[in-house]
């Protein structure tokens, strides 16, 4: 009787981690947290008092984490498109080529033909 039910949650849970591909980090986390709370929950009280107590923390906590790990990978994209702008690679692909004319800002005069 217990395979059965290990099977089950196992392909509850590919199931479930396969569809996130669209989440973003807060709900990704959510969704993990939920699912482990709630199977921590069944191990240690073995009702479904429990295992509704496990998931709602598991998911406040996976909640948590995720919002953390999305501010942080904002703003180290935040911070390197800065650092990108700053040393001149968000003016333009040609920022460091030469222009037309030979380099120079303006045409060249008459006699440089």
């Amino acid at each position: 009787m217990k395979t059965p039910m290990i099977v089950l949650v196992i392909l509850v849970l590919a199931v479930i981690a396969g569809g996130c591909a669209n989440l973003d980090k807060t709900q990704n986390g959510a969704l993990l947290g939920a699912g482990a709370g709630a199977l921590a929950g069944q191990g240690f009280g073995g009702d479904t008092k429990s295992t509704l107590i496990g998931a709602g923390i598991g998911g406040l906590g996976g909640a948590l984490v995720g919002n953390q790990v999305q501010k942080s990978e904002d703003n180290a994209r935040a911070q390197a498109y800065s650092q990108g702008y700053q040393q001149g690679y968000g003016q333009g692909y040609y920022q460091n080529q030469p222009m037309a004319y030979g380099g120079r800002q303006e045409p060249p005069s008459d006699n440089a033909w």
